[in-house]
């Protein structure tokens, strides 16, 4: 029903209103609470259960045959298989969420002025090397 409202209404295409509707509700749906119950994903009775969801949606995306097998439903609708996508948001979770450190882009206040990173200087004392080297082939096999 949302897909033939939008389509009537905003002109969006089939596939541009599938993905929105998968991104915006789906994933979030599966995936609420994602952190709590990761263990759980060990078990293949509970991930096939998630497939199982996912790969009916990129059926529909893709208008795919009902014979598509998971993996090449999500190479066919274009997006990661959900293990994939439940992994990503449990380790941007525990990094975000726990007491380590990680490589986060600095402040803008903590950036350095311009006047205070050091420039790079050639050295003077540059050794000569003994082979030359050619990368337009002008000197192949003793060509001039």
């Amino acid at each position: 029903m949302l897909g033939r409202s939008a389509k009537l209404h905003w002109g969006l295409g089939h596939k541009a209103i599938k993905k929105t509707f998968y991104e915006g509700a789906l994933i979030p749906i599966l995936t609420y609470g994602a952190p709590v119950w990761e263990e759980a994903l060990g078990r293949q009775k509970y991930l096939s259960t998630l497939q199982r969801t996912q790969r009916l949606i990129n059926i529909t995306t893709a208008k795919a045959f009902r014979t598509i097998s998971f993996e090449a439903s999500c190479v066919m609708a274009g997006v990661p298989p959900i293990g994939n996508v439940i992994e990503r948001k449990v380790r941007n979770y525990k990094a975000t969420h726990s007491n380590t450190e990680y490589d986060a882009p600095l402040g803008v206040r903590y950036w350095n002025h311009p006047a205070e990173i050091p420039l790079i200087r050639v050295p003077k004392d540059i050794p000569h090397n003994a082979t030359t080297i050619f990368t337009d082939g002008s000197k192949i096999r003793g060509k001039e």
